[in-house]
């Protein structure tokens, strides 16, 4: 939280109310009032013609002659008409914001009805004195009860002024009364002011106009506010100052955007001299840290302080190049030899995690325990061991170095020059890391903030451009002229939409070898495929023999390939393809229905007598005869023979 707070107070860097006018210039600075209904000489008669109460009857004979010789004005912001003359407004306006008090309910009606009966030229000054009156009885009998009444009340009028369309001083009458009570009261009771201002953020924040007419009474208030408070002491409140800011203004508000780039130069670390150490340190006996190690010299006492220097103005950096590294080491190289045991940092971790784990109730033991990350340490060479092992010193320390050198690195790499800032860059954050107890956190936290920092930074160097960006102006939309395209684009239109859906049929389908794993998959065993067989013959199941799966072939077809590829043996009893035999082997005990009738035995096949034909044969004699004639014969007359015998 102290880190966040360092860095919201860099951003919300702090302006007078004279430096505010000059950047925002002449027509920028008067812009609060220049929408305000002054009596103007041209706009003298538009407003006592559109806000002034009814007229009396003679001067409403004399009005449409006066409005007919007038021009007319300009149009104007809608103001809604004072309600007629009634009880409310037979009061005056502190008489209105008195009562108010005890009954809130339609406060700022009833004031504004009293103010614009009592002082119809000047309502926001006539508002303004009657509760600043009371205001300051209050404050001057300490009635603190009775002030934030008042203020609360005229907040309420406020709004109500806004919402019935009126503008210009009358809508920041609240926020210079607010700031009249914060800067009376002490800074010890600031928490019960600014618990006020807190609760009416969303009226004088949330609404454009009202915070545009309050916006730099509500910075000078809160700037005035955190240069009165100890930032050590009441670090909390502080840090609700700047959240409030931060969440109020915009960031591309001026105020905030620091436009120079200017440093703080002004927080000056002053440290003793060599002849003031010598005599701060001639006591050879005088042992601050109490464990009798030796004590540092000059250089390292003069080396950690002076870093500040450089650490205020990091600009300055550029200049003094080899001071600045040599600052930076001696500062690295006592911190490395000051550092903690590693079981040191581990009892520390574990404290940590103890005190983490007690309820959130528990108040703090002393004062000290609510201090946050932004003390000014003495620099007394006596302390020096003793806050080389502070953990909260070395933290800051440490934290402010890591950032400094993130910003020279970029620098330079910015310059295309040499990288002198990531070596010690890197030795500080293992310092850093290694701090009991949070170091770890610590380092990555700014890890993380540095990258922001890196988009903040490109931010700033383009002049701090808006964020907010009006939409872009819809174009109107055009009718298509009618296009025909020729056949042939409308082929070739076709193919490429047949083209993307196959490939992405495809694409989608899954290959070959995950097709064969998923149908493998599916494939039932043998018992499953029987227990149909089994469920249907169970007389429980009580499942009409039409259902039967003994009726359906492809059913009888798989169940003999599974008997054949797991119970081959099973076929010797299974005579004309009987399933029944399978299932009795699988399921032995199985019930089976007596009502049902057995299955017909199928038809006899037809039995087709072959008629045969008996040829007759030659005799033996005629045929042994015949195959001796044709090895006699040759093969001219075998030929001659046949082709007589051919037809």
């Amino acid at each position: 939280f102290g880190l966040a707070c360092a860095c919201l107070r860099e951003r919300a860097h702090s302006y007078s109310w004279e430096d505010l006018l000059s950047m925002a210039g002449d027509g920028d600075a008067m812009e609060v009032d220049a929408e305000a209904p002054a009596p103007a000489a041209e706009a003298t008669e538009a407003a006592e013609a559109a806000e002034a109460p009814a007229p009396a009857p003679a001067a409403a004979e004399e009005a449409p002659a006066a409005a007919a010789e007038a021009p007319a004005p300009a149009p104007a912001a809608p103001v809604i008409e004072v309600t007629p003359a009634g009880p409310s407004q037979d009061e005056t306006c502190e008489a209105a914001v008195k009562a108010t008090l005890d009954a809130p309910d339609n406060a700022g009606e009833r004031i504004r009805n009293a103010a614009w009966a009592e002082a119809p030229d000047d309502v926001a000054d006539c508002v303004e004195l009657a509760a600043r009156q009371l205001l300051y009885e209050a404050l001057d009998k300490e009635d603190q009860t009775t002030a934030k009444k008042i203020v609360a009340v005229l907040v309420d009028h406020t709004v109500h002024c806004e919402q019935c369309g009126d503008r210009g001083p009358v809508l920041n009458v609240a926020h210079k009364l607010l700031e009249d009570c914060i800067d009376a009261a002490p800074s010890t009771n600031a928490d019960g002011w600014w618990d006020l201002v807190e609760s009416h953020k969303g009226a004088l924040t949330e609404n454009p106009a009202i915070f545009k007419a309050g916006k730099f009474i509500l910075l000078r208030l809160c700037n005035s506010l955190l240069k009165r408070l100890s930032r050590t002491r009441q670090a909390t409140l502080c840090g609700r100052i700047l959240m409030f800011m931060a969440a109020a203004w915009p960031l591309s508000e001026k105020s905030a955007l620091n436009m120079k780039g200017l440093c703080h130069t002004d927080n000056v670390t002053e440290f003793e001299s060599a002849d003031q150490f010598d005599a701060q340190n001639a006591d050879d006996d005088f042992d601050d840290a109490g464990d009798g190690a030796p004590k540092e010299d000059y250089d390292t006492y003069s080396g950690f302080w002076s870093v500040q220097k450089y650490l205020s103005n990091p600009p300055s950096c550029f200049k003094d190049v080899k001071g600045f590294l040599a600052a930076v080491d001696v500062t690295c190289s006592a911190l490395e030899r000051t550092a903690c045991t590693p079981d040191e940092f581990e009892r520390e971790r574990a404290a940590m995690v103890e005190r983490q784990a007690q309820p959130m109730n528990v108040e703090p033991e002393d004062d000290t325990q609510q201090m946050l990350g932004s003390q000014k340490y003495l620099t007394n060479s006596r302390l020096l061991r003793i806050q080389l092992r502070d953990p909260q010193l070395r933290t800051q320390v440490c934290s402010q170095l890591y950032m400094v050198l993130d910003y020279l690195r970029r620098e330079l790499e910015s310059m295309n020059a040499r990288d002198w800032a990531s070596e010690p860059k890197a030795r500080v954050r293992k310092i850093l890391a290694g701090t009991p107890p949070t170091g770890p956190e610590a380092a990555g936290s700014l890890d993380l903030l540095l990258e922001h920092e890196v988009q903040w930074a490109a931010w700033k160097k383009k002049g701090c451009p808006p964020f907010e960006k009006e939409p872009l102006p819809e174009k109107p939309k055009q009718k298509r002229p009618y296009y025909a395209p020729p056949l042939p684009e409308v082929l070739k239109r076709k193919q490429a939409r047949r083209d993307a859906l196959e490939k992405k049929r495809k694409d989608e389908e899954p290959p070959l070898e995950e097709k064969c794993r998923r149908l493998a998959s599916q494939i039932p065993t043998l018992k499953e495929h029987l227990q149909e067989w089994r469920d249907a013959d169970d007389p429980a199941e009580d499942i009409d023999d039409e259902y039967h799966p003994r009726h359906d072939p492809v059913w009888k077809f798989r169940a003999l390939r599974l008997v054949m590829k797991e119970k081959l043996p099973w076929f010797a009893d299974m005579h004309d393809a009987n399933i029944e035999v399978a299932v009795d082997k699988m399921f032995p005990d199985r019930p089976k229905r007596t009502d049902r009738p057995a299955p017909p035995p199928p038809p006899p096949k037809p039995v087709v007598k072959k008629k045969r034909v008996r040829e007759e044969s030659p005799p033996k004699e005629e045929d042994a005869k015949r195959r001796k004639d044709d090895r006699d014969e040759s093969p001219r007359s075998r030929r001659e023979r046949s082709a007589r015998d051919r037809p």
